[in-house]
């Protein structure tokens, strides 16, 4: 089996048509096993919508009110108070999926965190 190279049009063909075409039409069109493909998609945090959270708000959030993120331990209470369940929570910390307007403010609203502080903990540090 040979390991060449993902070219351009084999990459904007993959970017377009994947999750509507399966894995194997789609490694049959580019002349490729469906490991490579499947694992091309996976390497390139490729979805259905293509989208790959390029900034991950929740974090910035946790970060406002943690020293480190791993001091905060979600908890039931977490869930229930914040409309929020654990597997989409954890979807939304990875950057897996984006976090809705209303999913931020019920977590910041959980932690006591003002709307002028929620918009200061997404503010670029320009002069750090």
């Amino acid at each position: 089996m040979s390991n060449r190279k993902w070219n351009k049009n084999e990459i904007a063909y993959l970017v377009e048509n994947y999750g509507r075409m399966s894995l194997e039409d789609m490694a049959r069109q580019l002349n490729r096993s469906v490991m490579a493909v499947r694992l091309y998609a996976l390497r390139h945090r490729l979805d259905d919508k293509h989208q790959v959270v390029k900034e991950n708000r929740l974090k910035k959030l946790l970060e406002y009110r943690f020293r480190h993120l791993e001091d905060f331990h979600p908890s039931k209470f977490f869930f229930k108070e914040t409309g929020i369940n654990q597997v989409r929570y954890w979807d939304i910390f990875f950057g897996r999926k984006a976090i809705k307007p209303e999913e931020y403010k019920a977590v910041a609203a959980y932690f006591n965190i003002t709307i002028s502080e929620a918009f200061d903990s997404l503010q670029l540090n320009l002069f750090d």
